[in-house]
């Protein structure tokens, strides 16, 4: 008992709060449709740990930018859900298999429609890259996902999922995760009509907001190392991109106020 609990122990400090190839990445021993089911489970779990925001006009418009940027990705047939996490925190955090969770105190801070579009496709790529996967498959931890799926010791499950969400266990992804994860999601935002400098506009408001107000940022930066040199990498290729896209829209600005 003591070895599957140390096991579901290190599949959610591997899971963490995520916050990336340019396909689906390959990932030997665990296929989309275990990983998918995977997700059902956490996300269940996470329902039970936090709350979601219920307002229905804003949950409409956050499904409706995730939707539009999720079309544009290798994993379009898969199903995703989005969700707003009722905390004033800045975070935003994804889940295998397709769960996408964004905080209202993101939404308050992100000034425009594109700011947050930028932040969902970058969690939407972490999903497509299937980086949680890989460092499962990297440690050795094919067996755990294979006991979760069995239901064994939900129980234990849960209890660790409310320490992740705590923040008492997080993973970090690697400055060479982000890098995916920016790029796919620069690509995947501005093919669904949003203009990619909300990525680089929100970044940059999240490193400033680190200096004046750590900690209300704290948990984003835990597992989204972010950098000077990492904003400016986006930024040139921002710069690489065709003029236009949405930069704002009334409908955002009525969401931001309800939150």
């Amino acid at each position: 008992m003591k070895n599957l609990a140390y096991s579901f122990s290190l599949l959610l400090v591997l899971i963490g709060l995520s916050g990336c190839a340019t396909g689906v990445a390959s990932t030997s021993g665990v296929s989309l449709d275990e990983e998918w089911q995977l997700g059902q489970q956490m996300a269940a779990s996470v329902q039970q740990q936090v709350r979601l925001v219920q307002d229905p006009v804003a949950l409409r418009y956050v499904r409706m930018v995730g939707e539009r940027i999720h079309a544009q990705t290798p994993l379009a047939n898969r199903p995703f859900d989005f969700e707003i996490v009722d905390d004033p925190d800045v975070n935003a955090f994804s889940i295998p298999g397709g769960h996408v969770y964004v905080n209202r105190g993101l939404i308050n801070q992100a000034d425009k429609a594109d700011m947050l579009a930028g932040v969902m496709a970058h969690e939407i790529s972490h999903v497509v890259a299937r980086h949680v996967i890989q460092q499962m498959v990297q440690q050795q931890q094919i067996n755990v996902i294979g006991s979760i799926l069995l239901g064994q010791n939900p129980g234990a499950l849960q209890t660790l999922l409310a320490n992740v969400l705590a923040g008492g266990v997080l993973a970090r992804f690697s400055r060479a995760d982000e890098k995916e994860a920016d790029d796919l999601g620069l690509r995947f935002m501005t093919a669904a009509g949003y203009n990619g400098q909300g990525m680089v506009d929100m970044f940059q408001k999240l490193l400033s907001l680190e200096k004046g107000q750590p900690g209300a940022v704290e948990k984003f930066f835990l597992d989204h190392p972010l950098t000077e040199d990492r904003i400016k990498d986006i930024q040139s290729r921002v710069r690489a991109l065709p003029p236009g896209g949405i930069t704002d829209d009334p409908a955002y600005q009525d969401v931001r106020s309800r939150m």
